[in-house]
């Protein structure tokens, strides 16, 4: 399900997908040594739409901080990048009036269910279920 991703334009995908996505609701940060990045989380505001008093979900009529992509580089691991991204992108969800946050991840993962559910706080609250269609 997960994999590494082509190396080739990926530095052009990623600008362009920041320059694209420029927005009041959306942050983008990055952690750097010694100028190389070591990290990188993208976390987006979203707001409830007029007809959240009808969803049965309770947190979709709250503002809700959605942690939409976090990657630290292998060797940065475990050092406390991930921890300082995800805490930079919770203070700045806070000041734009996020009460809840979430996120998803691999469940087979054996580095980011820990660092979610341990490290962060974050509770499980959905199971998301996956099938692939073959063609008939």
């Amino acid at each position: 399900m997960i994999h590494e991703p082509d190396a080739q334009g990926l530095v052009e995908w990623f600008e362009r997908g920041i320059a694209d996505e420029r927005s009041d609701d959306t942050l983008w940060l990055v952690a750097e040594d010694d100028g190389q990045v070591v990290g990188v989380i993208e976390a987006v505001v979203n707001r409830p739409s007029p007809e959240a008093r009808w969803q049965l979900q309770r947190d979709l009529s709250r503002v809700r901080l959605v942690i939409t992509a976090l990657a630290v580089v292998e060797g940065y691991r475990r050092k406390g990048v991930g921890t300082a991204l995800m805490e930079a992108a919770e203070t700045w969800g806070r000041q734009k009036g996020a009460e809840v946050a979430v996120t998803d991840t691999n469940l087979s993962s054996p580095l980011s269910v820990p660092f979610y559910e341990d490290r962060m706080g974050y509770d499980r609250q959905a199971v998301i279920l996956r099938k692939t269609l073959a063609p008939e």
